[in-house]
């Protein structure tokens, strides 16, 4: 069960006081009984979130502390998202366990500002500005993980123009153009473009991640470039249901054929409808992301491990890389919200490579 802002004050006067100076040794003076956790993101109308929400109440299951749990949603709102964060922060919050996705790469300089001056602790998903990491920041902002989009982008981008034949056109929804993802994810695009000549891009566009937006502005193109368009890649599942509407209204259906990514239940269950034209994502992320960066936050707030001393893969990485789901696979991919595999035992078993 999530708890009020004002239950977790009253559960932070428990946590004992940290010592001031340097973040090493602030590390390991909360009692496992005096942590509260908190897991921010956009919202819960979003799959992908549902799954990271599912792997932090997993973990916080697994220490029996499901009470102390909050998920809190930021709606798109980085000013909401860090006013929230504050609000927390505020009441005393040197034994908060935070594992936050920032909305925008902006607004995590304000976010481990805060944490790092109240000696809570800190993980963070995919966003954040060039140069910044916690490994050159702060213990307290314990680690931060992604998953790499390049390849993401490259292999979706791959199996949607081989569904189309190697020939015609797309158009492309980008996600929000200040997130990291998004960034390497239409890179990944690009590169696979560039091997396929017989693609040509007509037009791309932020919809801001956001399954409406995605509709609007596939609709908007399928209005403009009419049956030129023959395919449709989209930075994320949400994007890339939002767009199958679209055809779909068009009365297009099957005939466009779309690509996304995130490895949402309902994009799965598309790809396996041979007439919905939708022939690949990438598997979900979410469950991990929520457990163990929760887990790892958890690990430091305790004292179990000092970010300090932990080598630079265990601060910025990238997630293990996995075969994109296709109709060849798609009916074994486990539920994204499956968070019984995980192991918290074991903080760096989905680590890849790190992000440099």
């Amino acid at each position: 069960m999530s708890v009020t802002v004002a239950t977790l004050a009253a559960s932070l006067t428990a946590c004992g006081a940290v010592d001031k100076g340097t973040a090493a040794s602030d590390s390991g003076h909360c009692k496992p009984s005096a942590v509260t956790l908190v897991q921010s993101g956009r919202g819960l109308e979003n799959e992908y979130y549902v799954a990271v929400n599912a792997g932090a109440r997993a973990f916080a299951k697994s220490l029996g502390v499901q009470g102390k749990y909050q998920w809190i949603a930021s709606g798109g709102d980085s000013s909401k998202q860090l006013s929230q964060i504050q609000s927390i922060l505020a009441k005393g919050g040197k034994c908060v366990v935070l594992n936050v996705d920032p909305n925008e790469s902006s607004v995590l300089p304000a976010i481990v500002k805060a944490v790092d001056k109240s000696g809570a602790w800190l993980v963070t998903q995919w966003n954040r500005p060039n140069g910044m990491a916690p490994e050159h920041e702060s213990a307290h902002w314990a680690a931060h993980m992604s998953v790499d989009g390049v390849p993401q982008g490259y292999a979706t981008a791959k199996a949607l123009f081989k569904a189309m034949g190697g020939k015609g056109a797309i158009v492309a929804l980008q996600g929000i153009l200040d997130n990291a993802p998004a960034q390497e994810r239409f890179q990944g695009l690009k590169k696979a473009l560039k091997e396929y000549p017989g693609i040509t891009l007509l037009a791309d566009q932020t919809a801001g991640w956001d399954r409406t937006k995605g509709q609007n502005v596939t609709q908007t193109y399928l209005t403009k470039y009419g049956r030129k368009i023959t395919g449709i890649w989209a930075a994320n599942d949400s994007m890339g249901l939002g767009a199958l509407e679209a055809v779909k209204n068009a009365g297009r259906k099957g005939q466009v054929k779309i690509a996304s990514i995130d490895g949402l239940a309902e994009a799965i269950d598309q790809i396996q409808d041979p007439s919905s034209g939708y022939v690949a994502t990438t598997p979900s992320t979410g469950a991990a992301q929520g457990g163990l960066g929760m887990a790892i936050a958890y690990a430091a707030a305790t004292g179990h491990i000092n970010p300090d001393k932990e080598p630079q893969d265990h601060r910025s990485f990238y997630l293990k890389p996995m075969p994109i789901i296709t109709r060849a696979n798609a009916s074994a991919v486990p539920s994204p919200t499956d968070a019984t595999k995980l192991d918290f035992k074991d903080l760096w078993s989905q680590n890849g490579r790190p992000i440099k």
